[in-house]
């Protein structure tokens, strides 16, 4: 039933969509980074927005496919497409490898974009502790009352 033409079709046509899907996150990310690496706030957050409705195509994509080999008799695990990749005709098995080099090529980026974020923010921190410490102590204390001056003296006392 695995290598039935039905199956063939349905998995090659979903596998054609989730890749155009993929593709389009890709340059997501690569956007992503160009823009990490400006930075512009504004275009990344609305990136941001982008991004989370990719994924939820990706995802819903990516369980659309699983159903329709569970449905197959194919087994959803890596090994069980693995399988299935194996019988299927050249056409597919080699659009399923630009698929998984795509994918890998999105995680990269993805991890490269974390690194990029992590060291922003931790270049953030590090100004803002210089910051705080030219600015001398806090006029103010944790819960946003005026603390006075140090060695000041209240207004009216003597």
């Amino acid at each position: 039933m695995a290598n039935s033409p039905v199956i063939t079709i349905q998995f090659n046509a979903q596998l054609a969509e989730n890749f155009g899907q993929l593709d389009h996150f890709v340059r997501l990310l690569e956007r992503e980074q160009e823009l990490l690496k400006q930075p512009d706030i504004e275009a990344l957050l609305s990136l941001a927005e982008e991004k989370t409705a990719a994924v939820r195509r990706l995802q819903t994509g990516e369980n659309t496919r699983v159903q329709t080999l569970s449905q197959h008799g194919v087994d959803a695990t890596a090994t069980g497409i693995a399988a299935f990749i194996a019988a299927q005709p050249d056409a597919v098995r080699t659009l399923w490898q630009r698929y998984l080099a795509l994918a890998a090529r999105a995680h990269a980026l993805n991890t490269e974009n974390g690194i990029l974020i992590q060291t922003q923010l931790q270049h953030n921190q590090q100004v803002l502790s210089m910051l705080m410490a030219a600015s001398g102590p806090s006029l103010y204390d944790a819960g946003g009352l005026s603390a006075g001056k140090p060695g000041g003296r209240l207004v009216g006392s003597a």
